[in-house]
């Protein structure tokens, strides 16, 4: 019986013992668990850790494309913009995020970030009334493209394209990490964080000094300028390169001189 008690006891102390250890230094806290990439579905979490990057913190002020951009939001569907998140986008900067394509995200991660876009950017107000062009175009005409070019963009980058207040279009470097699709957004669009107007020549609001007697651009005359700033993409990007093959001068070897 005593033995008996005693075991109990033991049992109960050890038991005590082991519950007291949720309270000792050092134990990591919930919180201080790692979390699992792939379960993540905050819309603010996925988009900082896998869009700003590029889109921007609030997704603007990026290198690529803003989204936050009411605009660019109702001439593209969330299938279209579920597709190039999961696909990417050949040729450009754009990779493909879905785990199945060698990205990092889920189908219900993707689903979420797109999701998200639209509660946080869409604004269907804000293009009430206006004729929309579509986000994806015929293949246009070159020549007609460089005539609409000179009247439509060359306040803010040149008649040639190749700079003006606002930088080149036509740079091989520049051409070689756009798609003609990105092209086409970017004249549909402009950049509303930019101050680069749409394609009905407004920007923040107003129509901009150099497009305020211009009709807004169609679908084709859109598709002309895509198709002159693409004519100027070539193999090598980048060049003329230093020609380091041959050389027109002997090279000369010389020894110090010595006393």
């Amino acid at each position: 019986m005593i033995r008996k008690s005693l075991i109990l006891a033991s049992l109960s102390a050890a038991t005590l013992l082991l519950s007291g250890c949720d309270w000792m230094p050092g134990k990591p806290t919930e919180a201080d668990k790692p979390v699992i990439r792939t379960t993540i579905t905050n819309f603010e979490t996925l988009w900082t850790n896998q869009c700003s990057g590029c889109h921007g913190a609030d997704g603007r002020w990026g290198p690529a494309r803003p989204m936050n951009d009411p605009l660019y939001l109702a001439i593209v569907d969330k299938d279209y913009v579920t597709k190039v998140i999961s696909d990417g986008v050949p040729n450009s900067l754009m990779p493909p995020y879905a785990i199945h394509n060698g990205g990092s995200m889920t189908d219900e991660q993707i689903k979420d970030v797109v999701d998200g876009m639209w509660k946080h950017w869409a604004n269907p107000t804000a293009t009430q009334g206006m004729s929309l062009p579509s986000i994806q175009g015929d293949l246009g005409t070159a020549s007609r493209g460089e005539k609409l070019f000179k009247t439509y963009c060359s306040e803010c980058h040149g008649d040639d394209g190749n700079g003006g207040k606002a930088g080149s279009v036509v740079d091989s470097t520049f051409l070689s990490l756009v798609s003609d699709q990105a092209l086409r957004s970017a004249i549909i669009c402009g950049r509303i964080d930019l101050g680069m107007p749409n394609y009905a020549g407004y920007a923040g609001g107003h129509k901009h000094g150099g497009r305020s007697k211009l009709a807004p651009l169609n679908d084709s005359q859109i598709s002309d300028i895509v198709a002159w700033l693409a004519s100027h993409r070539v193999t090598y990007p980048g060049q003329p390169y230093p020609n380091t093959t041959t050389l027109d001068v002997t090279a000369v070897v010389t020894t110090p001189a010595t006393d």
